[in-house]
């Protein structure tokens, strides 16, 4: 008798800590499952070097799209217009999968002057993430979105 107690109580145990998995896992892919967009603005203004570019990037995961536009404060420098690839796309919708963007910080910064910033949007059917970061050092996954979009 006593030995069906604890089987039982087993069993229950067993059986309600695999439930709660399951609601955890699913309220975690509701979120990260439903990225639309993501917006970047990647200004190299306040840099000294002309030859760092600012890139505004929109890449559309609704319709597997995605339009890189390249451009110089030096006039000499002509600036450019690109598309990710699909290999690209699929990385950074990874990363940002992965992430965990209601933990991450909405403001990067560092101390030295005359550095580069972005913005960052990442849209969601349920909520919209706005990142800003002077100095391109922020948290994951923004160093890793960087040097997609950089292609270095």
């Amino acid at each position: 008798m006593k030995t069906r107690i604890y089987i039982l109580t087993y069993l229950i145990f067993g059986l309600f800590s695999c439930s709660n998995g399951q609601i955890n896992t699913s309220a975690n892919s509701d979120l990260t499952d439903s990225i639309v967009k993501i917006e970047m603005n990647l200004s190299a203004f306040g840099v000294e070097s002309d030859e760092f570019p600012s890139i505004n990037v929109v890449i559309d995961f609704s319709h597997d799209t995605s339009i890189c536009v390249k451009s110089f404060y030096n006039p000499a420098n002509k600036g450019s217009t690109y598309s990710l690839t699909k290999s690209e796309l699929n990385s950074i919708l990874k990363l940002v999968k992965i992430a965990d963007l209601e933990k991450l910080k909405k403001e990067y910064k560092v101390e030295m002057t005359d550095q580069p910033s972005s913005m960052t949007k990442i849209f969601t059917t349920k909520k919209t993430f706005v990142l800003y970061d002077y100095g391109l050092k922020g948290d994951y996954p923004l160093q890793e979105l960087y040097k997609i979009i950089y292609k270095y």
